[in-house]
């Protein structure tokens, strides 16, 4: 059975923020919507193999998966068959402390 994706406040924002920037700094809102596309569809995958990515440190349940140049850190929880999506981060920032 898939996995369901549950994305939160902070990462609907953060994503926002990739795709508005690539809008305004390339002044092109069709790239804009292209990456957007791609990096949701490379998400999605999540439904299927929750644990594509690797834990980010010993002991940790979060979980990095990479869009060049964007991260996206994510949690799965098992007993409600979900993933949840936490952050879009682009990859030349310090990681977010959880």
């Amino acid at each position: 059975m898939d996995y369901r994706l549950v994305f939160t406040k902070r990462a609907l924002n953060d994503l926002n923020q990739v795709i508005g920037r690539i809008a305004d700094v390339d002044k092109d809102i069709d790239a804009a919507f292209q990456f957007g596309s791609a990096l949701l569809d490379h998400v999605d995958l999540l439904t299927r193999f929750p644990r594509t990515g690797p834990v980010i440190r010993d002991r940790s349940r979060i979980r990095k998966l990479v869009h060049s140049p964007i991260v996206v850190y994510y949690r799965v929880h098992d007993a409600r068959q979900r993933v949840e999506i936490l952050h879009f981060r682009h990859a030349a920032r310090r990681p977010p402390s959880f």
